[in-house]
């Protein structure tokens, strides 16, 4: 079967972490992905996660300084399909490689930029490097979250039970103040999954126009997605429902150590649960609720129960302390509550249910043999995605690829347009006139659909009776902007017929509803292909299909089953486990999933032919994982490991705290870097090498002693001048966004009104195109918000619309302004 993106040329012009994964992606759906690096290789080469990101690849070496490679380029350039490229601002036209002369030499060239912060004037020519964007943005310091939570934050207000006393171990994180520095490359990962979905529908707008475009996006703008739950400001921070606990840095994240010495993760903490399955000598369900979501014994959002958390943690690390995790995990699963045990990344590559179906895969490799690695982490049925081969050596294709570069992109007639299109668009969104159904609830599914309906997709979220408390939270709010909301009881012979009349002139349905949900409800696949074949239809999951496929999912345990919350706890130099508030899990599946619907677009729009998209956060947690491999014999490949205090990953990449209390994040990765810090600082030759350490604690004693001896501004005015990258935490950043003239300028904040909220101010715009912009439609809706409006779209009169509302198949929520 060939794959979705078969026949796509892209040349990779990319480094570090987020080009390389992007390109991953597309190759492994099908492109042929050429990736051009300098003489001598990538820079980064060596890099963990460097042979899985690069796989599938071929490789050729060009000096783009030198004017007879540049001229070689230009050739490639004209048969490519997309240019993927992260430099910083200004590099290409200083090579002589400007954007707008490539896309005009080849008028159907996608040109993806990924940088740092884009085009923000205070921010464009600072350092695009993880760490270091993590700090200015302030995304360190929200690891784990503010005293109170993030609408307290956001809003200026005393911090929410500031002299609460908490238990010994409730607190995430390292047992200090200050930021969190996470192993996972959140920034990096989510500008990877912005670029792979611009890319792509831009391949989907070319369908319609005849044109590429240029597309772009940066670590900034994955920085304000990571924070789409709690960036938000609003004009009634007090409405009913919209706080909770669960960004209250004091908060637990459900860790506790078994018996066995290894941690399981329970999330959402239930204490009846845990202390009920250990009352006794044996550990054994003694409660039984039929449904997880209605058991009256999980504790609520609100954010007073943090105080009710707080009582509850000791009692359940003694009893969970009691048992083994292999105990724990099977009593979880028979009773349905949300428990996996905190796995190492490699563990979950040994995991004989990801094998099967290929989210793990052993993947040749040129000096290695083979490497066992993260998979194909979406699927698609009638295209799925295959690995083609191990990464290329540096060079390896030079002369095949330069022998016979690709043909000439031969400009084709726009389909809306005819064959005179000169902007490269039409102006509309890349997924204009696309109708999504949206049957997902909490994070997962619906961020998903959010994606899509920034792309212009006409998204109308079916909310259930149950989903109003849940849609007045902040992280609900996150989730669902540019929506418009029918409510239906499906459980309703009625209701479902409803369903259907959407589901005739719908082209998505996508869910993450389980797939017994889904059946009693009529709304699994074959129902809804029997109403309309051609749709493409989306189910994401929790985890696996194998032995996990009826537990409960979530993003907190599907990052300890691929061994995420291990490695940012710093557990491999004895820390605890730790779940990140950016955390890739809910928002990769929902990432994972437009990418997917997108690409099924793509195909039926050339073919005609329809078909399914199947993700997990399982799966996005196994790529935030992806820089972990096994050899052959079972060994890791080495990578270096965050420490158990969380500061960082060696004494030359991490956080280090300044003589005023403030922290600065330190990122001197390369020989050039080293040298100019040895000078700045006045460590030694034999102290600190241009290629490497003499003693890394050595150094990190005598940094640590260098920055405690001055104010943050007066170590960063000296590291910077000296040409040291290195950037101020900035716990800040988020509470000023709403506020910075250039964010709104870029649209990369927004302003709205919302029914219940009043103002709401959201991030904005993520991913740029040139000639198909997208949108952000409006605010979150409230539930049933839209269902007349809706119903009147799709065929129904003004009396069978109230009959419906009157027997109870629909519903509009009620709310007072």
């Amino acid at each position: 079967m060939p794959s979705v993106l078969d026949g796509v040329r892209v040349l990779d012009l990319s480094w570090g972490i987020a080009g390389p994964v992007a390109g991953m992606l597309l190759a492994d759906h099908g492109a042929d992905v050429v990736k051009v690096e300098p003489p001598g290789g990538d820079p980064f080469r060596g890099t963990p996660g460097y042979d899985v990101w690069l796989r599938g690849r071929r490789a050729v070496e060009l000096d783009l300084r030198d004017d007879a490679d540049r001229a070689r380029l230009f050739t490639l350039v004209d048969g490519a399909d997309v240019l993927l490229e992260s430099f910083a601002p200004g590099t290409l036209e200083r090579l002589g490689l400007p954007a707008d002369e490539l896309v005009a030499r080849n008028p159907r060239l996608i040109h993806c930029s990924i940088t740092g912060y884009g085009n923000h004037p205070g921010h464009r020519d600072r350092p695009g490097i993880e760490g270091l964007v993590a700090a200015r943005t302030g995304l360190w310091d929200a690891q784990r979250g503010e005293t109170g939570g993030a609408i307290g934050y956001m809003h200026g207000e005393p911090e929410f039970l500031a002299d609460l006393e908490l238990p010994e171990g409730m607190e995430p994180g390292a047992p200090r103040e200050g930021p969190i520095f996470t192993y996972s490359p959140f920034l990096s990962l989510g500008a990877a999954y912005l670029a792979s979905v611009g890319i792509n529908a831009a391949l989907l707008a070319r369908e319609r126009t005849g044109r590429g475009q240029r597309v772009a996006t940066s670590l900034l703008q994955a920085a304000l997605c990571a924070q789409a739950g709690a960036w938000m400001r609003v004009g009634r921070p007090d409405a009913v429902g919209l706080r909770s606990w669960v960004f209250d840095r004091r908060a637990p994240k459900g860790f506790f150590r078994c018996s066995d010495g290894r941690w399981v993760q329970q999330w959402v903490p239930n204490p009846l649960f845990v202390l009920s399955s250990a009352d006794g000598d044996t550990l054994a369900l003694r409660r039984d609720v039929a449904r997880v979501l209605d058991d009256p014994a999980r504790i609520p959002m609100e954010p007073e129960n943090i105080v009710v958390l707080a009582h509850y943690y000791p009692l359940m690390a003694e009893a969970v302390a009691r048992f083994t995790s292999e105990e724990w995990t099977e009593v979880a699963r028979q009773g349905g509550v949300p428990l996996q045990p905190v796995r190492t990344p490699e563990e979950a590559l040994t995991d004989p249910a990801l094998l099967a179906e290929d989210a793990v895969v052993d993947v040749p490799h040129p000096e290695h043999g083979t490497l066992r690695q993260a998979g194909i982490l979406y699927g698609l049925s009638r295209t799925p995605g295959r690995i083609r081969g191990g990464p290329p050596r540096v060079g390896e294709h030079t002369a095949e690829v330069l022998a016979a570069p690709w043909p000439a992109q031969v400009t084709k007639p726009s389909a809306a347009h005819g064959s005179g299109e000169a902007a490269g668009g039409d102006g509309r969104p890349p997924l204009d006139g696309v109708t999504v159904l949206d049957l997902g609830f909490a994070v997962a599914g619906p961020f998903g659909t959010q994606v899509l309906a920034d792309l212009g997709a006409n998204v109308i979220k079916v909310n259930a009776r149950r989903d109003p408390a849940w849609h007045a939270s902040h992280i609900a709010y996150g989730a669902n902007r540019g929506k418009r909301s029918i409510g239906i009881d499906l459980k309703t012979p009625a209701g479902r017929a409803v369903l259907y009349r959407l589901v005739e002139r719908a082209d998505v349905v996508h869910s993450n509803m389980r797939r017994d949900a889904l059946a009693r409800l009529g709304c699994d696949e074959a129902s809804l292909r029997a109403v309309n074949p051609d749709i493409i239809y989306c189910h994401t999951r929790g985890f696996d299909r194998g032995p996990r496929s009826d537990s409960p999912g979530n993003d907190q345990t599907g990052g300890s089953l691929a061994g995420v919350t291990y490695e940012d706890g710093g557990c491999r130099d004895g820390g605890r486990p730790f779940w990140s508030l950016t955390s890739l899990g809910d928002t990769g599946n929902g990432f994972l999933s437009a990418i997917g619907v997108i690409q099924a677009l793509y195909h039926r729009a050339r073919t005609g032919e329809a078909q399914t998209v199947d993700t997990s956060i399982l799966n996005a947690q196994l790529l935030v994982a992806s820089m972990a491999a096994l050899r052959p014999d079972g060994t890791p490949l080495p990578r270096p490991a965050l420490d158990r205090m969380q500061l960082g990953i060696g004494p030359l990449y991490r956080l280090y705290r300044a003589g005023d209390g403030r922290w600065l994040c330190l990122a001197a990765i390369a020989a050039k870097h080293r040298a100019a810090l040895r000078s700045a600082t006045g460590l030694a030759d034999d102290e600190l090498a241009d290629d490497g350490l003499a003693d890394d604690e050595l150094v990190a004693d005598r940094l640590e002693a260098w920055f405690a001896g001055r104010p943050a501004t007066e170590a960063f005015t000296v590291l910077d001048g000296a040409g040291v990258p290195v950037e101020i935490c900035d716990p800040d950043f988020g509470r000023r966004i709403h506020d910075d003239p250039a964010m709104h300028a870029e649209g990369l904040v927004v302003r709205q009104q919302h029914p219940k909220l009043g103002s709401f101010e959201h991030f904005g715009t993520t991913i740029t195109f040139s000639a198909t912009p997208g949108r952000i439609a409006g605010p979150p809706p409230v539930c049933g918000q839209h269902t007349r409006e809706v119903l009147r779209e799709n065929g129904f009169d003004e009396g069978e619309i109230d009959k419906l509302v009157a027997d109870g198949a629909v519903f509009e929520e009620t709310w007072v302004e």
